[in-house]
């Protein structure tokens, strides 16, 4: 099976746009940062997009082994190895969280922050509030220790039907799969409105919106399956126009986020329905980046320099951290430091945080997952071998 490692260098930089992101949201009354959303400079902190941007990629990679001519995919051991390689960094770093959030955090820091800082950790630690970060079922306070947190509950909910739901993608075209995103987009706005959720926002663990998400996983599966065909009609076209691909893409997915906003100000129009439209479009972003990626030998030689490999390689891991490590230290050195110096000591305490879960975490992790559905064969060839 084919690997492409310029999207792993993709995550990487998507991933460092969460961290831009999370870093600015801390603070409130900037209004610099706001004016920021409608300059070019916005693609350097959309931390939404990023996101969307993980679930496409996602979508694409898991489904690359479903389309292996000849070799059918061992449904438990997708399990096993999803479950390891997601869950078990998950959940330590739900566990170094804790111990942040019970090492570092103190009330009484209000001025300059912003409501999004003041939510985080602000939640009495409970048994509960435990128990529901590690079994993932509805819809819970997964702002309370590491705001990054609904998403994986999608990544790993979704991971539990996507071999069912690829199925459908396999059997039907294109037209069928967008056709049933956009159904699950819609059911998953219905049945919030019907069932009206404690915690009834989208980005968020609110189970009715993972319906939503998976769409996204079914356009990353749709774009691995027609790969071929749309990477071979990109490099015929000429050279303007490629280039015209790449920043059509990118206006794309970095304007889309802002265009429930837009409406919101223009035409006085409200609604979940808004931001569930302004994903669908990040989306589309998302599939014609990917596309001009693969298409491109320049942009994948760009994308495999060591310095972009390697973040891609600890982007998970820096995903994971960067929030609980950034809010360690705005707790441990206010009014012990300026705050460019603060931030100074997160942004290098996170790329620190995240080599070490990768190397000693993550890549263990992979490795049990593949210990685990690979020890019988191995096994077998050895009793073969010493015979």
């Amino acid at each position: 099976m084919i690997r492409y490692h310029q999207l792993d260098s993709l995550r990487g930089l998507a991933a460092l746009t969460v961290v831009v992101h999370h870093f600015v949201f801390i603070f409130t009354g900037l209004l610099w940062l706001d004016a920021l959303n409608y300059t070019p400079l916005r693609i350097f902190k959309a931390g939404h997009e990023a996101v969307i941007f993980f679930f496409v990629l996602s979508g694409f990679v898991l489904s690359l082994p479903f389309y292996s001519d000849g070799k059918k995919v061992n449904i438990p051991h997708f399990f096993i190895k999803r479950l390891c390689r997601i869950y078990i960094p998950y959940i330590v770093a739900v566990g170094c969280s804790i111990l942040a959030y019970l090492a570092f955090y103190h009330p009484g820091l209000h001025s300059g922050f912003s409501s999004f800082f003041h939510d985080v950790w602000s939640t009495p630690l409970s048994f509960w509030l435990i128990v529901d970060h590690m079994i993932l079922l509805g819809s819970f306070k997964d702002y309370a220790l590491d705001p990054v947190l609904w998403s994986l509950s999608v990544e790993l909910r979704v991971s539990l039907v996507f071999p069912f739901i690829m199925l459908f993608i396999k059997r039907f075209g294109w037209k069928s799969n967008v056709a049933l995103g956009i159904l699950l987009s819609g059911t998953a706005l219905l049945l919030n409105n019907l069932a009206h959720p404690a915690n009834s926002h989208p980005i968020s663990s609110n189970l009715y919106f993972t319906l939503h998400y998976i769409s996204f996983f079914i356009l990353g599966a749709l774009l691995a399956k027609y790969r071929v065909n749309l990477i071979s009609k990109v490099l015929r076209l000429s050279v303007p126009m490629k280039y015209a691909l790449l920043l059509s893409g990118l206006f794309v997915y970095t304007y889309a986020g802002i265009g429930d906003a837009v409406f919101k100000r223009l035409f006085s129009v409200s609604g979940v329905w808004l931001s569930l439209t302004a994903d669908w479009g990040i989306a589309v972003g998302v599939c014609i980046l990917i596309t001009s990626t693969l298409s491109s030998p320049r942009i994948s030689n760009l994308l495999e320099k060591k310095p972009v490999k390697s973040l891609g390689a600890i982007s998970y891991s820096l995903y994971l951290y960067h929030s609980v490590v950034l809010f360690s230290c705005v707790y441990a050195f206010h009014n012990l430091l300026p705050m460019w110096a603060t931030l100074s000591i997160a942004i290098a305490a996170s790329l620190l945080a995240s080599s070490l879960s990768y190397y000693y975490i993550e890549k263990p992790s992979i490795k049990l997952g593949k210990k685990w559905t690979s020890g019988p064969l191995r096994e077998l060839k050895e009793a073969k071998e010493a015979v």
